[in-house]
């Protein structure tokens, strides 16, 4: 499962699920496997730094 990693601390979250399916990155943008239309969210802060995708 793909995850979301703090570059400064390494905190790890899951990847938010859209339609029955992980989110996958685009650009700067969490977006659903339906495409940008169907959902799409910014990727999350922690530490002041935007968290890292890893598939």
């Amino acid at each position: 499962m793909a995850k979301l990693v703090c570059v400064k601390c390494g905190e790890e979250v899951t990847v938010p699920v859209h339609c029955g399916r992980e989110m996958h990155q685009e650009g700067d943008q969490l977006v659903c496997w339906m495409g940008a239309a169907c959902g799409h969210q910014s990727l999350p802060s922690h530490c002041g730094h935007v968290m890292e995708y890893k598939p």
